[in-house]
């Protein structure tokens, strides 16, 4: 499952110490802004470090005037924990396999270093058509995808990102073929779409890749060039089936008729293309890179479904929400009795009342809360850049 977020909440400046783990929003200043007298994004107890009397801290704020300050708690959870206990709560829920999963990344990583270690860009045509066929029929038997999904680090997303891409691509068209609005063979097709499709980012220059401002035109149309890359690489693999290859082709298509390389428009995208789409965006703003920080899930979900029928096709983003929830597996909500828990699964057929994870006197607990006749109150998720309209950020998603 993706890492949970944090919540933020305002306190009373004397109750700081009662968070080691939480962190200040925002730094505090001197009274010229000259000067960070506490800084942010460290753990109060390590602030608290060293000092003779932790309450130093709060005297410093109380002298400054400041009564209440802002925090952001992380809301971590033990993954192990939580799935055993889902189990226990709703044995139909059911996940891919973890040791799956583990070997999807392990062969996705020899796949990248081998790539380009030599820069010769070979594609081991056997093994990744392989492992596209056991990621197939994984999700062909789960019920739920976002739980499947792996976190990252920046310096394994690559590969991470090239394997969730296909989990939720194949899931999506799986749905759709259940809908009967695609083919049956689009679910493998779709998956292995999803492990091809950004390889020809193996061929973009590592500063262009990693560039932490916005492209100019020329960096611009080389970032475009993976697309063209991957086909060739796919191509020179032996991997010729024209519906996977258009799907790649297609995958910066945009709904509208604002996306690229062609600017098609509607259901003159290829469905896989379409697919693809929806599943990248999602994966690339909740996974963090050197240049940004990940958003939490809740805010990629809410930017897919104001995109729909703009950016991306309504039918998959209808199911879309159908998998993964209103509010998606790692948001951080406020429940209607006053207690913060993240979200750990929806509930089939009840988008708004999923089933929970809370902590309680060190304990983990899963909580459905249609049985615990609770609902969500709010989403309190904190996300680095939810001052960003991302969609007239058109180059957010091609790095």
């Amino acid at each position: 499952m993706k890492k949970s977020a944090s919540y933020r909440t305002r306190i009373p400046v004397e109750d700081l110490l009662n968070y080691p783990n939480a962190y200040l929003f925002r730094d505090v200043l001197s009274q010229t802004g000259s000067t960070v007298l506490i800084p942010s994004r460290v753990p109060i107890s390590k602030l608290i470090e060293g000092l003779d009397n932790p309450k130093r801290i709060i005297d410093s704020l109380d002298r400054m005037n400041v009564r209440k300050i802002e925090i952001e708690i992380p809301q971590d959870l033990d993954d192990e924990d939580v799935l055993l206990r889902l189990a226990e709560l709703d044995p139909s829920v059911t996940i891919i396999d973890n040791e799956v999963t583990n070997k999807g990344q392990s062969v996705m990583a020899d796949i990248f270093t081998n790539m380009t270690i030599d820069e010769k860009y070979n594609i081991p045509k056997d093994d990744i058509e392989s492992l596209g066929r056991t990621l197939t029929k994984e999700v062909n038997k789960v019920s739920q995808i976002a739980l499947s999904l792996i976190s990252s680090e920046q310096d394994t997303y690559t590969q991470s990102h090239a394997l969730n891409v296909s989990l939720l691509a194949a899931y999506i068209a799986k749905k759709l073929v259940e809908d009967k609005k695609a083919p049956e063979s689009a679910i493998e097709k779709s998956t292995l779409a999803g492990l091809l499709f950004d390889l020809g980012k193996a061929k973009i220059p590592k500063e262009i890749l990693d560039k932490n401002s916005e492209l100019d035109e020329k960096e611009t149309t080389v970032m475009r060039g993976h697309i063209g890359a991957s086909i060739s690489m796919c191509k020179e693999a032996g991997i010729t089936d024209k519906e996977l290859l258009d799907g790649i082709a297609t995958h910066h298509e945009r709904y509208d008729g604002s996306g690229y390389p062609s600017g098609m428009v509607g259901t003159h995208i290829p469905i896989i293309g379409r697919i693809l789409a929806v599943a990248d965006t999602f994966d690339a703003m909740t996974s963090p890179r050197i240049y940004k920080s990940a958003v939490s899930s809740k805010l990629s979900f809410n930017f897919i479904m104001s995109a729909n029928e703009t950016s991306f096709d309504p039918d998959i983003c209808k199911i879309f929400i159908a998998g993964m929830g209103v509010y998606p597996p790692g948001s951080v909500v406020e429940l209607s009795n006053g207690k913060i828990a993240t979200v750990v699964a929806m509930t089939s057929g009840n988008l708004l009342q999923p089933k929970v994870a809370i902590k309680e006197e060190g304990k983990q607990k899963v909580l459905d809360l249609a049985a615990e006749q609770l609902f969500v109150r709010r989403s309190m998720d904190v996300d680095p850049r939810d001052d960003v309209n991302f969609l007239e950020d058109p180059n957010w998603s091609l790095s």
